[in-house]
């Protein structure tokens, strides 16, 4: 895979954009730390700091991608090019408590960046000891969703589509500028996209010369939408034994409003774990574009598919993350069995003995599979499926907080599946 921003023509000659959302917009991602240091507040400690918070949102940014990376050379490597994958660092506050400084940081990390650089690192959420598949595909739209207002007499209503009417005639270019869209705003962030038509055993399956091979066709005898179940069915069976995540595409609306001279879609994700069938919505985006009047049917067809690209590129910003929790799940579920003697384990330390026992009552029982108060600290055993970093980054933390504790990250000592955190 290659990571690199492709040039994207945001107006086409014939169009006049009406959103601000213009385009594909590259894709940061904000983190919070808090770091401490002995000494007095100076300059020269200041600035120690801010390189202290710098590595520590780094570190905190990969483990949360790819928890396996941890403490591994990879991470090093990561951290030590800091200086290239952090946009900007904003200090929130500085704070003399007693012979320490403390100084809380919001850190802009490059979220295209980091991800490529893992990638060309091979150490990426989708490299490991089983590789993760990503695949794109189509759910089937709902054909009263496409309609058109073509005259005056029209406005107040739409008029349902009939037969190869401009949607359905021009639909396969529709469905190659999405699947397109998507795999570039993909790549950009380090995850790399199967095409089903380029696995010659699905080149065979496809319906029409110009099929692009998602798994939905328009049905012409039927004069409605159609899965191709034969297709869906090779797939998965092809990728049973694989750790494989189906990115499913949407077309929610599409239509062209004649009198006003709009062009508008609006497009869904979803995201599919086809080894256990949990499916995450993402949600969905519009987009939509005005077409001067005297353009051709051409321009409107070209039109369609620039609203409909760039709808389904603004939605990969949240894909994305859907996408790297949901592979990060399916590798630790792949991994054997532990025994309850080698569980992961949090140590959490608090001042107060109470309060330790609510944390306690707090717990997940879907993250933990025991835990007990013993020698002035609250111990606890995750299940097996769980990832160390993220039920103390995702969970515990957040429970902290929520009771007013808030930890700073250098007392967070994470060794693998043993985890110290104290107060």
């Amino acid at each position: 895979m290659i990571c690199r921003i492709p040039h994207i023509a945001i107006l086409l000659p014939i169009v006049l954009l009406l959103t601000l959302a213009a385009g594909p917009a590259r894709a940061y991602e904000d983190l919070g730390v808090s770091v401490r240091i002995k000494g007095k507040k100076s300059f020269k400690i200041r600035k120690q700091l801010e390189q202290m918070a710098r590595k520590q949102a780094v570190s905190n940014y990969i483990r949360r991608v790819n928890p396996a990376i941890a403490g591994k050379s990879c991470e090093k490597q990561i951290i030590d090019s800091r200086a290239s994958l952090i946009h900007n660092i904003t200090n929130q506050g500085t704070t003399q408590v007693g012979d320490y400084v403390e100084g809380s940081y919001l850190v802009r990390i490059d979220d295209e960046k980091s991800n490529c650089l893992m990638e060309e690192l091979n150490c990426g959420v989708q490299s490991g000891r089983k590789n993760a598949v990503i695949l794109i595909m189509e759910e089937t739209p709902s054909k009263a969703d496409m309609s058109l207002i073509l005259s005056q007499a029209d406005a107040g209503t739409t008029r349902k589509l009939r037969g190869l009417g401009p949607f359905v005639l021009f639909y396969t270019s529709y469905q190659r500028a999405i699947r397109d869209a998507i795999i570039a705003k993909a790549n950009q962030e380090g995850l790399s996209l199967t095409r089903l038509d380029t696995v010659d055993e699905f080149k065979r399956m496809k319906v029409s010369h110009d099929d692009p091979v998602v798994g939905v066709y328009f049905d012409a005898d039927n004069e409605d939408f159609a899965l191709n179940n034969r297709l869906v069915r090779a797939v998965k069976k092809k990728y049973a034994d694989e750790i494989t995540i189906i990115l499913y595409y949407r077309i929610s609306s599409l239509y062209f409003d004649q009198v006003k001279r709009e062009l508008k879609a609006e497009i869904a994700l979803s995201v599919l774990n086809l080894n256990d069938n949990i499916i995450k919505s993402v949600g969905s985006q519009e987009f939509m574009v005005m077409i001067p009047k005297g353009q051709s049917s051409i321009a409107i067809r070209d039109g369609l598919s620039e609203v409909a690209e760039n709808a389904a590129s603004l939605l990969m910003n949240d894909a994305k993350k859907v996408i790297r929790k949901m592979i990060t799940m399916a590798k630790h579920k792949d991994q054997p069995v532990r025994s309850g003697t080698d569980l992961a384990t949090v140590t959490l330390r608090l001042n107060s003995k109470r309060t330790m026992f609510k944390v306690k009552k707090g717990l997940s029982a879907d993250s933990v599979r025991q835990s007990a108060i013993q020698n002035g600290a609250l111990i606890i055993k995750l299940d097996p499926k769980i990832s160390p970093d993220d039920f103390v980054f995702e969970e515990l933390l957040s429970q902290l907080q929520s009771m007013g504790i808030n930890i700073p990250d250098n007392n967070i000592e994470l060794k693998g599946r043993e985890v110290l955190i104290k107060q």
